[in-house]
């Protein structure tokens, strides 16, 4: 893996390397983007904001915060928050240089990259790191926009363009409150909810264009076998997603599996996923289907239409 270098005043230091974000367009999604890109404007005396994302697991925060900073034509750099995590860990780190005239090298977290190159820095899971962890962003989330490291012995301030978003699972957040010093500096908060029925349908949709003419069939037979499965409990884009992916690699796996070694990068060219692939998937996934979470829809009926 190869670093990009910069100066920290006398210091020579590497960058994180950022996230190339997915080109496939997201579906869906325009208030909760429209939110986030709002919270981000910034100018002269008027800073920008550092919204926090807050909802179940396989929802899409992360896919919304891939789509606005490609819409900003700003790099993202992505911290992936747990419970190790340091104060140091989210600044800077050392390692042993490869080169024989020095010792060691510094490594700059994705948050100080993102900060020198004027980048967005994402949180994940953010309720995941531990309070005295997160002390480290009170400095850069308010109008000081800097933050220390003590391993580095320098104060970096932040890029004038640099901007900042986390998110977290509601279950993470119930167990683990974030200190008032952070809550108070991340907002707004932005709820995303489950889909509705159509939504998740035009996910698939964009996604798997193999359905062909039995897309309205394929769809009617999932929803079916969903509330069998799952019950009023709605499915996130994840659920949707897998399911249909593997109903998907199911079709390959029938032109392959007469001939060894399997060819497991295979994608025939017209698969015709049929019914009965769906059903397989769902029977393959039961034991992962099960109730979870806090279902809210965003339909006035348990289950979105």
């Amino acid at each position: 893996m190869s670093y990009q270098t910069v100066k920290i005043r006398d210091k020579s230091v590497q960058l994180s390397q950022p996230y190339l974000t997915p080109v496939a367009e997201i579906v869906g999604r325009e208030s909760e983007m429209r939110r986030v890109l709002a919270a981000w404007m910034g100018g002269p005396g008027h800073l920008p904001l550092s919204p926090l994302l807050l909802g179940e697991p396989g929802l899409g925060k992360n896919r919304i915060i891939y789509e606005c900073s490609k819409m900003c034509s700003k790099e993202l750099y992505i911290f992936q928050g747990h419970e190790d995590v340091t104060a140091e860990d989210l600044i800077c780190s050392a390692r042993f240089s490869d080169d024989p005239d020095k010792k060691m090298d510094y490594i700059v977290s994705p948050l100080v990259s993102a900060m020198l190159h004027g980048g967005v820095c994402f949180i994940d899971e953010i309720a995941k790191i531990r309070r005295r962890a997160l002390a480290p962003l009170a400095s850069l989330l308010d109008e000081r926009r800097y933050i220390d490291s003590v391993l580095l012995g320098e104060r970096v301030h932040a890029h004038p363009g640099f901007r900042f978003v986390a998110a977290t699972n509601t279950d993470d957040l119930d167990e683990n409150p974030l200190p008032d010093f952070i809550k108070s500096r991340l907002r707004p908060v932005i709820s995303v909810a489950y889909p509705h029925r159509k939504e998740i349908e035009r996910i698939i949709k964009s996604r798997y264009q193999a359905m062909n003419g039995d897309g309205a069939v394929l769809l009617e037979r999932f929803w079916d076998l969903w509330k069998v499965a799952s019950g009023e409990r709605p499915p996130t884009p994840r659920d949707s997603l897998y399911l249909f992916g593997y109903a998907l690699n199911l079709t390959d796996f029938e032109e392959v599996e007469q001939h060894q070694p399997y060819d497991l990068e295979y994608r025939c060219g017209s698969p015709v996923l049929r019914v009965e692939h769906l059903e397989q998937a769902f029977e393959a996934f039961k034991d992962s289907m099960g109730s979870t979470g806090h279902a809210q829809s965003t339909d006035s009926s348990p289950l979105p239409q």
